[in-house]
């Protein structure tokens, strides 16, 4: 359809509007074949509030002279949408309009307004509550806090319950002290004000309920009972709206609540006038909504939340699954017949799509955690006097989702470091050093060599390795005489209880931190490495597996013994015989492509010996471990498979240079090395 018919349905509907004749018949009739051309050229958004728009003309219970004014006026939104490509404008729409559109919720809405989010301008009416626009435009983090906030409300209603009957249970008050604080937490991302007002007043008076300031019954119960059902109008409001994609917009709560919320914080009691005022008032109802648009919403929902251990236990059984279908791949191999060969390579898709599926089931954006980063950057400068900002690449990466609610508190605790220590202390500091008065802290993920890397870098002073030399002799780490590199003087902040700070405050000071980071790191077979320079910075690098159950792994073997290397730390791997060797012992060096790159025997570094029947048929693997790329001599290369990485329990819980065991195809068992370990030059095998 081209863009003149609906255009042409746009002034039918004007010119409808402005007969004489005109009736409410004929400007629903009008309207609907809006519709169905705005739907034949996908204009889906503004098709269904044409066809609203039609529908409430069929009830024939408008004012006439009033909705031709607000077609008319939905007709120059409408083309205003249409020619800018931009949301349909809600702004400054009259009460016509959102009759036209709202006749359920007419009497109740007004229009949105951007200049008083807490409450109506002088001369408008009390009765008429306001509506905040929400500025964030991050769709991802949006959908994010929408999920888990119905969540938690829901979870809230039913704490609220259980605390009408017993006002002293106090699981159910840390509970409900838990939901209000999370959403209350999301609030200064999204810049969600009046709904962060709500939420911060009810934290306060839980506080308050908790530490036995204020008893939760009678009048303190109606306040967070309906500060609770406001939380609830405003996000179902936004969900609405983001679901039928208009401009996201929730009602501000009435200034009765505030008032009581504030009163039970300053003196733990409401008045009764009050508390009246509230019952009269009831819960603020949600704009932009009609049954028919809240039912579209649902339908149109493209997210559902499952059970973690559900999603779990699949991810265990796809596991299963592979192990199987390697050892069924097996024994079709030995049959010599195109049916066994058409069963093993349908098989092998099929189990391949399974596989990946399975894996992205738990993969989400980083950013999703990064994007909390903004909000505790900001704080803690403000609380510290400095002036700091952080600028986050890569927040599309996606990860494991358990792997990244591992991480979530190393990187704040890193972020904490950067600000507190990292960056100078005063402005001025800054600009004798020739720098910007704001500091910057810059978050960097990317996917690398089959590993998720995360580097945490500001422009801050770097680290005092006088001070820390100084600290580590006065705590009899080191001796005074020793002499050190400026690696390991670094090395030094990841020993246990060490902190320069000369006090602890609520901050640092305690010496629990780089020491926990690192062996967090290291629990997920991760590594952690920094490097910094005085006067110019700090730069921290944390490597990561991609997810912690199933990897492609290529099998080797030494010797008797197969051993599982992620494949895609393999670079390439070339016959022992065609590579040109120099040096002995552990400084031997092989040329490779022009470079040469550190050789060790695989068998000599975990202790098992190497077949010497197969001296020169030996396999050499370029492997990268970091930044830096290794060889690794084997004797032979069995093929590559997926694997599902399981723990090898407390027996060898403490040799670093293993990640896991696997089950191979031919049931042996395989050992998956962790090259960090590995390819570590300081790196002693742990008998």
């Amino acid at each position: 359809m081209s863009l003149t018919n609906w255009r042409d349905s746009l002034n039918h509907v004007s010119r409808t509007a402005e007969r004489e004749s005109c009736s409410l018949t004929s400007l629903g009739e009008a309207l609907s074949q809006l519709a169905i051309a705005l739907e034949a050229d996908r204009y889906s958004a503004l098709a269904f509030i044409a066809e609203t728009a039609a529908s409430s003309c069929a009830t024939n219970s408008l004012e006439l002279a009033s909705t031709r004014i607000a077609v008319l006026d939905l007709c120059q939104r409408l083309l205003a949408a249409l020619d800018s490509l931009e949301p349909f404008d809600f702004v400054n729409a009259d009460n016509s309009l959102m009759a036209l559109l709202f006749p359920e919720e007419a009497s109740q809405t007004s229009p949105i307004t951007e200049t008083h989010p807490l409450g109506p301008e002088q001369g408008e009416s009390p009765l008429e509550p306001q509506l905040e626009i929400c500025l964030c435009n991050d769709e991802q983090l949006i959908s994010e806090f929408l999920n888990e906030a119905n969540e938690h409300l829901q979870n809230a209603e039913l704490l609220m319950l259980s605390l009408e009957t017993n006002p002293l249970d106090q699981d159910a008050l840390s509970e409900l002290f838990r939901v209000v604080h999370s959403i209350k937490g999301s609030t200064g991302v999204l810049q969600l004000r009046s709904l962060g007002v709500v939420s911060h007043l009810a934290e306060s008076v839980l506080v308050q309920v908790r530490d036995g300031k204020v008893i939760l019954r009678d009048g303190c119960f109606e306040v967070i009972l309906e500060a609770v059902d406001t939380l609830r109008a405003q996000v179902k409001a936004l969900a609405t709206c983001f679901s039928a994609h208009h401009q996201l917009a929730y009602p501000v709560p009435s200034d009765i609540l505030i008032d009581c919320l504030e009163q039970l914080v300053a003196t733990g009691r409401c008045e009764e006038v009050d508390l009246q005022e509230l019952r009269l008032s009831g819960s603020t109802d949600e704009p932009h909504s009609s049954q028919r648009a809240t039912k579209k919403a649902n339908l149109q929902s493209d997210s559902l939340r499952v059970d973690g251990r559900r999603l779990e236990r699949l991810i265990d059984l796809v596991g299963e699954l592979v192990i199987t279908d390697a050892m069924v791949q097996r024994e079709l191999r030995s049959r010599e017949s195109l049916t066994a060969a058409s069963v093993s390579s349908r098989l092998r898709k099929v189990v391949r799509e399974v596989q990946q599926l399975s894996l992205t089931l738990k993969m989400i954006p980083i950013g999703t955690v990064l994007q909390k980063m903004h909000r505790l950057v900001r704080d803690l400068a403000a609380k510290l006097n400095k002036q700091v900002e952080i600028q986050i690449i890569g927040a599309d990466t996606e990860v494991d989702k358990t792997l990244l609610e591992c991480i979530a508190d190393p990187l704040i605790h890193l972020i904490r470091n950067s600000i507190d220590h990292g960056i100078e202390a005063t402005v001025e500091d800054r600009i004798a050093a020739g720098k910007p008065a704001v500091a910057t802290i810059v978050l960097k993920a990317e996917h690398r060599a089959g590993c998720i890397h995360l580097q945490i870098s500001d422009d801050g002073r770097g680290l005092n390795r006088q001070r820390i030399v100084e600290r580590a002799i006065e705590r009899g780490l080191i001796d005074p005489n020793a002499t050190l590199s400026d690696d390991e003087i670094d090395e030094l902040i990841f020993t246990p209880g060490f902190s320069t700070a000369s006090e602890v405050t609520e901050i640092s000071g305690r010496g629990v931190g780089m020491d926990v980071v690192r062996n967090n790191i290291e629990a997920l077979r991760g590594s952690i490495s920094l490097r910094s320079e005085a006067g110019m910075g700090t730069e921290i690098n944390l490597e990561l597996p991609l997810t912690l159950s199933i990897i492609d792994g290529t099998v080797v073997r030494i010797g008797e013994r197969h051993f599982i290397i992620p494949t895609l730390s393999v670079i390439e791997q070339v016959q022992h015989s065609s590579l040109e060797f120099s040096g002995n012992g552990d400084c031997r060096l092989v040329l490779f492509r022009s470079r040469y790159l550190p050789v060790r025997r695989l068998g000599d570094v975990l202790g098992t010996p190497h077949a010497t029947y197969l001296k020169h048929g030996q396999v050499v693997m370029i492997v990268e471990s970091g930044r830096a790329q290794h060889a690794l001599i084997v004797d032979e290369v069995l093929g590559q498979q997926p694997v599902v990485i399981k723990p090898i329990g407390s027996l060898l819980a403490g040799v670093s240079f293993f990640a896991g065991g696997a089950l191979l195809s031919d049931g042996q068992i395989g050992f998956v090395l962790d090259l960090n370990s590995i390819c570590n030059p300081d790196f002693e095998m742990q008998k």
